[in-house]
């Protein structure tokens, strides 16, 4: 059953890529879990929106999530746009 639900969702969204965004939207103030992960440093598909001693909060140009960098670009948080601010604050706060 939950095969057939995910099916479903994602062909919806195949059909409407704007459903999306939309979800993504909806996910903004939601911190998601996360594992450390290496990144190519957002080049490509990412806006830088704020940095702090080489720490950086991006935006994905194309589903608006967001997501925070360390200086090694490691991803170390990501989520909607209200999250990773309230993470940055902390995050500068405690430095």
């Amino acid at each position: 059953m939950e095969e057939e639900i995910l099916a479903l969702a994602i062909k919806n969204i195949a059909d409407d890529p704007q459903k999306l965004v939309e979800i993504i939207k909806l996910l903004d103030d939601v911190n998601l879990p996360n594992i450390n992960f290496p990144t190519m440093g957002g080049h490509v598909f990412w806006n830088n929106l704020a940095s702090y001693n080489g720490w950086r909060i991006q935006q994905n140009t194309i589903t608006h999530h967001c997501r925070i960098l360390d200086p090694n670009d490691i991803r170390r948080a990501w989520g909607g746009l209200n999250a990773m601010e309230k993470v940055f604050r902390k995050m500068a706060d405690a430095n």
